[in-house]
């Protein structure tokens, strides 16, 4: 506020006289405009017959995934992902805003830490979320679970699938790894 009362050199408020030169008025403004949406932010998933993977979001726009468990192991036509493999990519401009929108509107202090329900296979994930002093993991597998952390997770998932992946030798620790559901095994060859 105080920005917009002084944006013109001498502006009076109340018989303040306001003078803040042209430079000092534009650096405040540029810092306010890149407030920080997450100071970091994890997504594991895991889905019994597709995928595994853990992802961490940066303040710009690469990602480091982790590919637990992948389907693609026995097929060697398909370069990429691989299990037990780390990888880098980077988010195009449109779905780095799209992720700074959704955790924008996500209010992640009113959700519970967890929503299970009880089956054998099937889809589950784990989100950490922190930005200041709030932080908070909420680990979802459950057919029931609230619409803005399903609505996340699809995005989510959808961006992995066409992410450009560079194999990385950086070690990734991730907040939100979990449990997997185990993979089915392997066909039996007759």
């Amino acid at each position: 506020m105080f920005i917009i009362l002084c944006f013109f050199s001498n502006f009076k408020i109340m018989k303040i006289k306001c003078k803040i030169p042209p430079i000092v008025l534009g650096l405040l403004l540029i810092l306010s405009c890149n407030e920080k949406k997450y100071d970091e932010f994890e997504f594991s998933y895991g889905n019994t017959f597709e995928t595994d993977f853990s992802i961490k979001f940066t303040q710009n726009d690469s990602v480091y995934l982790r590919e637990n468990w992948s389907p693609n192991d026995s097929n060697d036509d398909i370069p990429y992902p691989k299990s037990n493999t780390n990888y880098t990519a980077i988010l195009t401009k449109k779905e780095k805003e799209k992720l700074n929108t959704f955790l924008n509107k996500i209010d992640f202090k009113k959700f519970d830490t967890a929503y299970i329900e009880n089956y054998q296979d099937g889809e589950q994930f784990n989100l950490y979320f922190k930005k200041n002093y709030f932080e908070k993991t909420i680990f979802v597998r459950s057919h029931h679970s609230p619409q803005e952390l399903d609505s996340l997770k699809n995005w989510i998932v959808g961006v992995k699938r066409n992410l450009k992946l560079t194999k990385t030798k950086k070690v990734l620790a991730f907040k939100s790894k979990f449990n997997p559901i185990p993979p089915p095994p392997p066909p039996l060859s007759n």
